[in-house]
């Protein structure tokens, strides 16, 4: 598929699949699912699964002087990510094409394969976290977040398609969750258990935590496609 080139606020933006840009415009730009009030002009932001760059888009429309540590493995992915960011100029973005997890180790990722190019459901689960996706497998990188998360960070944005309680363990046994003020994360419900374990090890380590579905808040967590805001304790 040929990228196309459109306009959202005031960016330009490369993007290979027009149905899954518009629900990244609507949920990002219109929604807003990543507002949060980081209490300084210059926040260190770390964007795990940042696809083509819409999140980072965001970020820097809201804090222009941010610098932003961004990962996204998918390869078919990553050049048009990188297109976003050099073509709107923005500076102190730093991007890796590889994945997170509880590993340094190469695996199999698993992309769409319907030929509409609608790679942000790629997924280390086949058929996507939902069994509703036609898939191949590339092999890509995975590393240890611990293994290189060296300084204070004012927000964690997870994104990666069930990797995320994986990404915390990691993070909680090599005690790194010290290192992070603000987390906003989505949860993909793949089994029952996992929720209950991301919302010990996050209370655990002090965050107080608030659920979001379909864009409404909600008091309690249900067992499904739900964003989580945590925010450090004083």
């Amino acid at each position: 598929m040929i990228p196309q080139i459109t306009k959202i606020k005031e960016y330009s933006v490369t993007y290979l699949c027009k149905e899954e840009l518009d629900i990244l415009e609507k949920e990002i730009f219109r929604d807003e699912i990543y507002d949060i009030d980081l209490k300084k002009e210059n926040p260190l932001i770390y964007d795990l699964g940042a696809h083509i760059g819409m999140s980072i888009l965001y970020f820097k429309m809201k804090y222009p002087e941010s610098k932003i540590v961004a990962f996204e493995p998918n390869p078919n992915t990553f050049f048009i990510l990188e297109e976003n960011i050099e073509n709107n100029k923005l500076t102190n973005v730093f991007l890796n094409n590889f994945a997170l997890g509880k590993k340094d180790i190469d695996r199999e990722l698993y992309i769409d394969n319907s030929g509409n190019c609608a790679f942000s459901t790629s997924s280390f689960t086949k058929d996507a976290w939902n069994g509703k996706q036609k898939t191949i497998p590339i092999l890509v990188e995975s590393r240890k977040m611990s293994s290189f998360l060296k300084e204070n960070i004012d927000l964690l944005k997870i994104d990666t398609e069930g990797e995320e309680l994986n990404i915390l363990e990691d993070l909680d046994e090599h005690q790194k969750l010290d290192l992070i003020e603000n987390i906003i994360l989505e949860y993909h419900p793949k089994k029952a258990s996992q929720l209950k374990k991301i919302i010990s090890i996050l209370t655990r380590n002090k965050f107080v935590l608030s659920y979001y579905f379909e864009g409404q808040r909600i008091e309690e967590p249900i067992e499904d496609l739900i964003l989580i805001q945590g925010k450090k304790r004083a």
